[in-house]
């Protein structure tokens, strides 16, 4: 079972495995889940079937077959009539599905209002892409009468789910001020909540906020680094922003480091593992990468717990990779996959007994000189 963690992400340093591309959501994830389980061995006539049965789970795959052209002929008039037929049962999928179809105006079913009429019954039912969609046609009085106030509601609710365009949507209401009084630091709150969850565009505006200063002190090093996971998330502003930046020198984030910036810190850890305008050097690449971890930087700290659960450079121990990993999924949603892995590792007794050993290290303000530290392989 353990070396079935080895497929956890493990090439090491990290950056790249760790903030690959995550524009599809956990609901996103939930609906093409439920579809293939569900239909994905199941020829089309027998799906035909359950539908004309009354299968609201049926009619609703039918549905994306038609349209997206899977196996059938593309019929955006098929498609609606099936998710039609499984939204009025309440089917949440095709009531956010329908609600789409006639907000893009396919095959002339342009219809706004009956867009937001879907989406509301969808997110009424809890569903927070369809919530976060009503929150945006109350924002701009599409297919209904603006109202600011329903949009923030609705915005919150979604982001509240964990949704990251939500969270992300709040962070620019906050910015702009529609619907709430102007609050960078409620901005910048939402901002990174949606970006520590995947969220590329809200990376690439944090990029932005450091680098302009947008009611933050402006930094560089931190812009940049926003820039990059923006552009590891496959996000189009975030590449074209980092292409422009004006990168810092070795020296200049060495000089940043050593003044305890933890930031810096970490893109030294990363110049020297990948031997970026300095000589690879793995020892200093840890050394470094375990001082941003001890400052705070949450992206080291998972970093950390990475290192430690691989064991390729540095000594393996799950007990230590289960600390950091804890520490840094509070803040950060990659962090919490290793860490909801070794929790399936590890033995109940292992887990007490780590987190009594721990406990300074894992207090809600956390005493980093109690934390793990690493041990390089000869």
């Amino acid at each position: 079972m353990k070396s079935a963690l080895l497929s956890l992400c493990i090439v090491i340093l990290l950056s790249a495995c760790a903030h690959q591309d995550t524009t599809m959501t956990r609901w996103e994830r939930d609906r093409q889940a439920f579809l293939d389980t569900e239909f994905s061995s199941k020829p089309i006539q027998e799906i035909e079937g359950e539908a004309q049965s009354g299968n609201a789970s049926a009619q609703f795959h039918l549905g994306q077959l038609y349209e997206n052209g899977k196996g059938v002929e593309q019929d955006y008039r098929r498609a609606e009539n099936w998710y039609r037929k499984a939204a009025k049962q309440g089917n949440i999928f095709a009531q956010d599905s329908i609600a789409w179809l006639y907000q893009d105006g396919l095959a002339g079913f342009n219809n706004l209002a009956a867009s937001t009429r879907w989406f509301r019954l969808a997110a009424e039912q809890g569903y927070a892409p369809s919530q976060n969609s009503l929150a945006f046609a109350y924002q701009y009085g599409t297919g209904t009468a603006l109202d600011y106030k329903k949009s923030i509601y609705w915005f919150m609710k979604s982001a509240e789910q964990g949704y990251a365009p939500a969270q992300r949507n709040l962070g620019i209401a906050y910015k702009n001020g529609y619907g709430v009084e102007k609050d960078s630091s409620k901005a910048l709150h939402w901002f990174l909540t949606a970006a520590n969850n995947g969220d590329g565009n809200a990376a690439n505006m944090l990029g932005v906020i450091y680098r302009d200063g947008i009611g933050v002190k402006p930094n560089k090093a931190l812009a940049w680094q926003w820039f990059k996971k923006a552009a590891d998330r496959n996000n189009y502003n975030g590449k074209q922003n980092l292409f422009a930046f004006d990168k810092f020198s070795f020296e200049e984030y060495l000089a940043l480091a050593r003044n305890g910036d933890p930031n810096a810190q970490l893109q030294l850890c990363h110049m020297y593992f990948n031997g970026e305008q300095v000589e690879s050097d793995y020892h200093k690449a840890v050394d470094w990468c375990t001082q941003s971890a001890m400052n705070g930087q949450v992206d080291a700290q998972e970093n950390l717990a990475k290192m430690f659960l691989g064991g390729l450079i540095i000594k393996q121990d799950y007990q230590s990779s289960y600390v950091w990993s804890t520490i840094a999924a509070k803040k950060n949603q990659g962090a919490g996959t290793i860490l909801t892995t070794l929790k399936r590792e590890l033995t109940a007794s292992e887990i007490k007994k780590t987190e009594q050993k721990y406990a300074l290290c894992l207090n809600l303000k956390p005493n980093y000189s109690n934390c793990p530290i690493p041990i390089l392989l000869d």
